[in-house]
């Protein structure tokens, strides 16, 4: 939608040269400013599991937090899953069947069912190891 705008503008532009120089400015600030937003806020995701909770946020700069405590993890398991087909893109994502998914790219993630029997779907380069740490949370100590 936004190239289909952008490609409007330029041949827009073509017709008027006089316009040329500003608009030709604006967008280029407007295209480098949204690029500069996806990369500081959207396309870097993190994931901590601490003894009491899982915490994920996105970007740099987060804009989105989500904290998980331990106590609510029923199940955990790695996953393999379609981030269009099944929850429409990466993002702050709900799939088909109500779950709730956290997914900045990739394919791979952690399954958790929570006590309340929703599904959260963590999106994790290292799936089988954010399971692990979050089972071994979830292990009482002695």
């Amino acid at each position: 939608m936004i190239a289909s705008a952008e490609g409007l503008t330029a041949v827009g532009l073509l017709h008027d040269a006089a316009a040329w120089s500003t608009d030709l400015l604006l967008g280029l600030v407007i295209g480098i400013g949204l690029l500069l937003f996806v990369a500081l806020f959207v396309l870097r995701m993190t994931t901590e599991v601490t003894p009491s909770d899982v915490r994920v946020w996105f970007g740099w700069v987060p804009i989105y937090r989500r904290v998980v405590p331990i106590g609510e993890v029923r199940r955990v398991a790695p996953v393999s899953f379609r981030p269009i087909a099944d929850y429409g893109f990466w993002g702050v994502r709900t799939g088909r069947d109500g779950d709730r998914a956290l997914i900045a790219r990739g394919s791979r993630g952690v399954r958790l069912e929570l006590a309340d029997g929703s599904i959260l779907v963590i999106g994790s380069q290292r799936a089988e190891e954010l399971a692990q740490a979050i089972e071994s949370a979830l292990t009482p100590r002695a």
